[in-house]
């Protein structure tokens, strides 16, 4: 498997469907899409799921068949993980998807959700909103994370909202504000991600602990958008690399060329495979299209 991918638009190995609690398209549209955006390799990597890479791989021979068009598809997976108290994602690549190891990591997140939520909208009206649980439950219903309310999903209700059309907290993320390129995932990261006012921590396995779990099903482990996670402590990668991963994505949504590049020159002084991912969510990240960054 040759990852070492530099600035190829017909490859995207970080995609999400609607098997992510943030993503809105099936696996069989997104394996479409991908087709029709001129892709030849993809990867559908949900958060703490492998149902949608199972779904891509079997409905890809019927598509490929209606379309006329030959696309590559690895079996993926992005894992919640911490480490010496940040937290990371790690993508898992050419996995095994029967076996149980990946079942375990996604019960351990639902049986987390439910408590997280609710504390996620305590957190989030302590701001002065006054979200109800049926204003949320109507963003997410019908979703395979349904009842899990994400940061995402809090943007999106308050932002339909005609009480909060006024609001100043909400203003950056309405068209024509610094934050409205991607306003859902904006205010997850400003309000909800870790060390945020409203972020709720739950406990996930160990950064080493996954990457074990990755290599005893036959994947490769790689290390997602460091850039972001890492903020402006790029030197713990060093801390990192030697743990067993196999690679970083360097080039991803983001990453600035600048990023990307650092990033780039790190893996190949370790000797670690490069790969290339989009983070494609649909409306949760509308200006993140397939293949793109």
């Amino acid at each position: 498997m040759d990852m070492n991918i530099h600035e190829s638009h017909t490859i995207d190995l970080h995609i999400h469907s609607s098997y992510s609690e943030d993503g809105e398209y099936a696996p069989s549209a997104l394996v479409k899409m991908c087709i029709d955006a001129g892709i030849s390799l993809m990867a559908i990597a949900d958060h703490n799921c492998v149902a949608g890479a199972r779904e891509a791989l079997d409905v890809k021979g019927t598509i490929e068949k209606a379309t006329g068009t030959r696309i590559s598809c690895y079996p993926a997976i992005e894992i919640d993980c911490t480490y010496r108290n940040v937290n990371f994602h790690v993508l898992g690549y050419n996995i095994n998807l029967e076996g149980t190891d990946f079942e375990d990591i996604e019960q351990n997140v639902r049986k987390q959700c439910i408590h997280a939520s609710k504390e996620r909208l305590r957190l989030v009206n302590g701001l002065g909103f006054h979200l109800t649980k049926e204003e949320l439950n109507a963003v997410t219903e019908g979703g395979y994370w349904s009842g899990n309310w994400t940061g995402e999903a809090f943007a999106e209700a308050l932002l339909k909202s005609p009480y909060y059309c006024e609001n100043d907290i909400l203003r950056p993320y309405r068209t024509g504000g610094n934050r409205s390129d991607n306003p859902y995932v904006n205010f997850y990261w400003d309000y909800c991600s870790q060390g945020k006012p409203c972020y709720t921590g739950m406990t996930y396995p160990d950064l080493r602990d996954v990457i074990d779990i990755i290599h005893q099903n036959n994947g490769k482990a790689v290390l997602a958008h460091p850039g972001i996670n890492l903020k402006d402590n790029y030197d713990m990668l060093d801390q990192l690399i030697p743990l067993g991963l196999d690679g970083i994505e360097a080039y991803s949504s983001y990453h600035d060329p600048k990023t990307a590049q650092w990033f780039f020159m790190k893996a190949r002084r370790h000797n670690l495979f490069v790969t290339r991912g989009s983070d494609f969510h649909g409306k949760t990240k509308p200006m993140i299209k397939l293949g793109h960054l």
